[in-house]
């Protein structure tokens, strides 16, 4: 078992000038917290705020999932024209 020696008695610290004594401080005015105050409401609004908007954009998404695929296949059949119309 490892025991940290120590060097110096605190006790006698304690009792010698060498280190002042801790001035109690009184605190003249208390902090007084408003606990009426009631954020759960707001939290809510905010966070059902975020799933209206996350939710009108995967809706989007959605309804221009088509249209993106058919721009895409437009996109390469429009490009293998372009090389078969330049290869001849």
């Amino acid at each position: 078992m490892n025991i940290k020696p120590k060097l110096v008695d605190p006790a006698w610290l304690l009792q010698s000038n060498l280190f002042p004594k801790p001035k109690i401080k009184i605190i003249k005015k208390p902090i007084i917290i408003d606990t009426k105050s009631n954020n759960s409401f707001i939290i809510n609004i905010v966070g059902f705020m975020i799933l209206i908007i996350g939710g009108i954009c995967l809706y989007q998404r959605l309804r221009e999932r088509e249209m993106k695929r058919i721009d895409n296949q437009n996109a390469i059949i429009g490009f293998n024209e372009y090389v078969k119309e330049y290869i001849k």
